[in-house]
């Protein structure tokens, strides 16, 4: 895109380009939010796919534009384990001059970009939706000022009704690059309780003047936005949009995160970046937020797929008795969270239903985090299927109140186990062989332990019939019960 005049000479710009990175080197970004971070170069590899990082989903989505009068086509990011029993925030994301609905997925790789994010910590999943921001059509005379009526009371409405979603203003935001980034300024600022999370990166001539994005001095701005994020490079000849819009920020005391590349021109190494750091500087400023969940007893069946968050879960269908879903494709270090679980005054015991084609693996129960407070390790072997399913238990200890539960996948094999649902109990501690749980062990444990080696009993759970600690129940338990049996 070719500017419309100059930012200044080419001395005078070398100077400011100086002047400018030793600011960046010594201060954090001017005006920056209180958000829990400020923008930074990524790692390598950031925008890359990367082996054994669970793909979010990309497809074309159609809907009725009011503005155009017309089917109009984009593109949208579904993250891995996305699913219907939780609610997203949601991002759009413009492109520039040239581009259509298809420019950012194939030159900026956000799909990627957020897998990664995702996979690593660092943000909470959310749908990202990438549309044509020309509206041409309908009688507009300018598509690219028409896309304001698109996207408000047409796009939006359509990913309201058809995905789940969150559709208040606190879990929207607005983004773009060149033109798209002149849109952002356009339509976020003037419709900030829409969009309360704002990023322009690179932003074009269409950027209004501020007086016309800030025709109250900027009180709502300072009122209503939560991150309003601006970058572009260094060498970039558009570079007087931006600053221009963050210059006023800072003259009226508007809190802005301005992020320069140095030595970056008009390309998608500073967009690519931008969208990196916007997104999770969006996320820190509360983009993802979720309103507190009533606790949830953990006493209670809880379905596997009623998590709150994940890190490379998936859902299925199950066959297991009562349908429904079950999460899978479960690999070592993947895990589940789910939010204000009430122990009450104490659980003793962790029940699993689970299914494992190949050797199975151990459920780590843990508190706060995915390396936080071990309150259990429940093993679970292979069933014979992936829909073949089995009850397995474990003893917990050192847990009470209400509590943000952690389920931590462990194990060898590519995929581990498919958990469909879980619950916990305040059972008495367990008896070691007391198979039949009638507080004592005796002949008749012996004999359901021999049973179950023949394949012909009930499952067993490890934690009441391995003596020997080796995660199996098998002719050396009931080697060293029957000889227990004999000393009494």
């Amino acid at each position: 895109m070719k500017a419309k005049k100059n930012f200044m000479n080419v001395l005078g710009k070398k100077m400011t380009h100086i002047i400018l990175i030793l600011a960046l080197v010594f201060a954090q970004p001017k005006g920056v939010m209180a958000a829990e971070m400020s923008p930074t170069t990524p790692p390598a590899g950031y925008d890359r796919a990367q082996s054994g990082t669970p793909q979010g989903q990309v497809s074309y989505i159609t809907y009725q534009s009011k503005a155009t009068n017309s089917q109009r086509r984009a593109r949208i990011y579904l993250p891995p384990g996305y699913s219907t029993n939780q609610e997203y925030s949601v991002m759009y994301l413009l492109h520039g001059i040239g581009g259509n609905e298809d420019e950012w997925y194939n030159g900026g790789s956000p799909n990627v970009i957020l897998d990664n994010l995702i996979a690593q910590g660092k943000i909470d999943p959310f749908i990202l939706v990438l549309p044509n921001g020309n509206a041409s059509g309908g009688g507009a005379s300018d598509g690219w000022e028409n896309f304001t009526n698109d996207l408000i009371n047409s796009l939006i409405p359509y990913i309201e009704s058809n995905y789940s979603v969150k559709t208040d203003s606190q879990h929207r935001a607005l983004a773009g690059l060149s033109m798209g980034g002149g849109q952002t300024f356009n339509i976020g600022l003037a419709n900030l309780d829409l969009f309360p999370y704002i990023g322009a990166f690179s932003a074009a001539p269409n950027t209004y003047p501020t007086s016309r994005l800030f025709p109250d001095n900027g009180a709502a701005a300072k009122s209503l936005l939560k991150l309003l994020f601006i970058s572009c490079g260094t060498n970039d000849n558009l570079i007087s949009f931006g600053e221009g819009v963050h210059n006023y920020c800072d003259s009226r005391g508007i809190p802005n995160s301005y992020w320069l590349i140095y030595g970056a021109g008009h390309d998608w190494n500073v967009w690519k970046q931008s969208f990196w750091n916007f997104a999770q500087m969006a996320c820190a400023a509360g983009f993802t937020d979720s309103e507190p969940q009533k606790p949830r007893s953990a006493f209670e069946k809880i379905e596997a797929e009623s998590y709150s968050s994940q890190s490379g879960i998936q859902t299925e269908e199950c066959s297991d008795t009562g349908g429904g879903l079950n999460i899978g494709f479960i690999e070592d270090g993947d895990y589940v969270v789910y939010r204000n679980i009430d122990f009450d005054n104490g659980a003793t015991s962790f029940h699993a239903r689970v299914a494992s084609e190949t050797n199975g693996g151990n459920i780590e129960i843990r508190l706060a985090s995915p390396t936080g407070r071990l309150i259990g390790t429940c093993s679970v072997s292979g069933t014979g299927g992936w829909q073949v399913y089995t009850d397995v238990r474990c003893s917990v200890s050192d847990v009470s109140g209400i509590q943000d539960l952690y389920l931590v996948f462990t194990g060898v094999d590519d995929y581990l186990i498919n958990l469909n649902y879980f619950s916990f109990g305040k059972d008495s501690p367990t008896l070691l062989g007391d198979l039949n749980g009638d507080g004592s062990v005796d002949g008749l444990d012996l004999a359901l332990m021999k049973m179950h080696l023949l394949g012909s009993g009930n499952d067993i759970p490890v934690d009441i019939g391995d003596f020997n600690n080796d995660k199996d129940i098998n002719a050396l338990d009931f080697a060293i019960l029957k000889q227990i049996l004999l000393e009494k």
